[in-house]
């Protein structure tokens, strides 16, 4: 019997010595800092065939779902229209080396999938579903701003679909 327990204690040493020690590499969730908080803006449309379109936009940017997950409520309201309802999840694929996200709205019924990268304060994703090619841009240009420009590719032109330039809410403005 005490050769029976002398080698669980061998064997539980010995598992919990060749347990992966927590990684010292920084998470690359927090590379994407700038982007957290909540924000208000103005969001410009392209619109080449006809008058200009604007809307009030705002964004909430947090992490969730376990630390795993940089977490983005979007919602722009149009002149006489109801606000949209927006969510992206942005992560990081260590297999890849390369950011991704997966994009919800209230017009459809799949999501959006992207990847891409950092370079500074300036993440680029580029959507890999079905339907047209997309690029998105979140830059800060800025600490208090923060620009989102949405791209679709033509041929091998990038036409500009939107551009959302928000400003950090202050503590008074959030209440």
């Amino acid at each position: 019997m005490k050769l029976f327990v002398c080698f669980l204690v061998v064997c539980a040493a010995a598992m919990s010595y060749s347990q992966q020690q927590a990684s010292s590499a920084p998470d690359p969730l927090n590379s994407l800092s700038f982007m957290k908080g909540d924000w208000t803006g103005r969001q410009n449309f392209n619109n080449p065939d006809g008058p200009a379109m604007a809307g009030d936009a705002s964004d909430r940017v947090e992490i969730g779902i376990g630390g795993k997950y940089l977490c983005e409520m979007l919602s722009t309201t149009m002149p006489g229209r109801k606000p949209t309802d927006t969510r992206h999840f942005i992560s990081y694929d260590k297999q890849t080396g390369k950011y991704t996200a997966w994009w919800f709205n209230d017009t459809g019924t799949r999501p959006t999938e992207f990847t891409g990268d950092l370079s500074g304060n300036k993440l680029v994703l580029t959507s890999n579903s079905a339907g047209p090619v997309l690029r998105a841009t979140y830059e800060s240009p800025s600490e208090n701003t923060l620009t989102f420009l949405l791209e679709m590719k033509q041929g091998e032109t990038w036409i500009k679909l939107f551009l959302t330039t928000y400003s950090r809410k202050t503590d008074a403005a959030k209440q």
